[in-house]
């Protein structure tokens, strides 16, 4: 589904499109956030406060442009604001340009350098996990839905998950 249609669900109130933007864009907005939390926990609460911030006030929101743009600026400013919240000092010569365009472009060319690093490193994965790691976080399907299509056991999903998202993790907080 394209990002517009789900962004017209879930302005509709749909919960199914809201957890698929969800899972499209969660992993990539995370990696973007650590760049400026330097905190993979920290990044994740970024993303979830901005996902939860779009679900209350998706009857009213006003996006000018793509969902994606949309998203990674909202990523970095509250990735900003939540470093500046925790007492950590952030130089404003260490931040991109203060102009809406700017801050779209840089991050969605940003956005999509991660998304492409991302593809490229779960290419490395072995063959089993990388279709596993495919299944389960692009085509959304539940680990018993895979264990049942493979034929192999729900743990053997979960091993195979957990092993390709600690590589992925190696890979990318290295």
């Amino acid at each position: 589904m394209l990002d517009k249609a789900l962004l017209d669900s879930i302005r509709a109130g749909d919960s199914h499109a809201f957890e698929l933007l969800f899972k499209k864009y969660y992993a990539t907005l995370c990696l973007f956030a650590v760049k400026y939390t330097n905190d993979m926990d920290s990044a994740r609460e970024v993303v979830q406060n901005v996902f939860v911030y779009l679900w209350e006030n998706r009857a009213t929101l006003h996006i000018e442009h793509s969902v994606k743009s949309y998203l990674a600026s909202a990523i970095r400013r509250n990735s900003i604001r939540f470093v500046q919240q925790q007492h950590s000092f952030v130089s404003i010569d260490t931040l991109p340009e203060d102009s809406h365009i700017a801050d779209d472009l840089h991050d969605s060319l940003e956005l999509e350098d991660l998304n492409r690093q991302l593809h490229e490193t779960i290419e490395l994965l072995p063959d089993k996990c990388k279709q596993i790691f495919k299944m389960s976080r692009f085509e959304n399907m539940k680990y018993s839905e895979i264990a049942n299509k493979l034929n192999i056991s729900i743990k053997t999903v979960e091993a195979q998950m957990g092993k390709a998202l600690k590589f992925l993790r190696s890979k990318f907080l290295a």
